[in-house]
């Protein structure tokens, strides 16, 4: 779920996010990596659109490599279905003004991707 905790960098936190990048940051998530490239080619050098973008492409390929091999034991679909859920529901979160963080993936994302 989303942790609502204060461990966003500074720069991410969605107070000082304008309306247009809480929309970009909310598009991220719509189509999961797809989206999420998109949007970090148009982010430059704002790190709330990049953590969003960054996020919104690890968590949709591991879901991609999950539902792969799922789809041999024919759960493939529910389960990417519900992560499509679950994303729709961060776009929803992000546009909101909420921060929206995918556990591990943000950890992942923080440490590794937004230097």
């Amino acid at each position: 779920m989303a942790d609502q905790g204060s461990t966003i960098p500074t720069g991410v936190a969605p107070a000082g996010a304008t309306d247009d990048e809480r929309l970009k940051g909310a598009i991220a998530y719509v189509l999961t990596w797809l989206t999420g490239i998109i949007v970090l080619v148009i982010a430059g050098d704002n790190k709330f659109l990049k953590f969003h973008a960054f996020q919104s492409i690890v968590f949709g390929v591991i879901v991609t490599i999950v539902v792969f091999i799922l789809s041999f034991v024919c759960i493939g679909a529910i389960v990417g279905f519900v992560c499509w859920l679950y994303m729709l529901y961060g776009a929803y979160l992000v546009y909101s003004g909420k921060p929206f963080r995918i556990p591990v993936v943000a950890e992942f994302v923080e440490k590794n991707l937004l230097k």
